[in-house]
């Protein structure tokens, strides 16, 4: 069976749609499967993944995001962030008695998700549009003369 991939703007849209019927989604899986319904209702071959639709979420700030997760065995390191794909997560350092340097996790400056000396993983995410105000709303207050409502 064959499916078309919308476009960032219709998968916010539907998103949106969905984040304003159900306010707290709690589970990506879930968000996914709403999404998804929306979309099908705009046009029946369309379709998205789990994670293009947590990233797009992310990256249009429709929902606060909270990632819950479980440590390895491993320790972390410098990778792309697991949530939101950002090529390189920041250091959180911390300064030694003797001006030396200790690496104590890393930090994504696009998502915020972090990680410790052991790596953590993300294995459930909470979505919450309760108080995230739309997009139109933020750009007025940052900039009312420019804004076209």
């Amino acid at each position: 069976m064959s499916y078309k991939i919308p476009k960032a703007d219709i998968l916010a849209l539907a998103i949106r749609e969905a984040l304003r019927e159900q306010k707290t989604v709690v589970s990506q899986a879930k968000l996914t499967e709403l999404v998804n319904h929306k979309l099908r209702r705009m046009d029946p071959s369309y379709a998205a993944s789990e994670e293009r639709v947590r990233r797009v979420t992310l990256g249009s700030k429709l929902a606060k995001v909270e990632i819950q997760t479980r440590e390895l065995e491993e320790r972390s390191r410098n990778a792309p962030c697991p949530v939101c794909g950002k090529k390189r997560m920041r250091r959180i350092q911390n300064k030694t008695i003797f001006e030396g340097r200790v690496t104590l996790g890393y930090r994504c400056r696009s998502c915020g998700y972090w990680t410790g000396i052991r790596r953590k993983v993300p294995v459930r995410y909470v979505f919450n549009a309760e108080d995230v105000e739309p997009s139109y709303i933020e750009e007025a207050r940052r900039d009312p003369a420019q804004t076209k409502l």
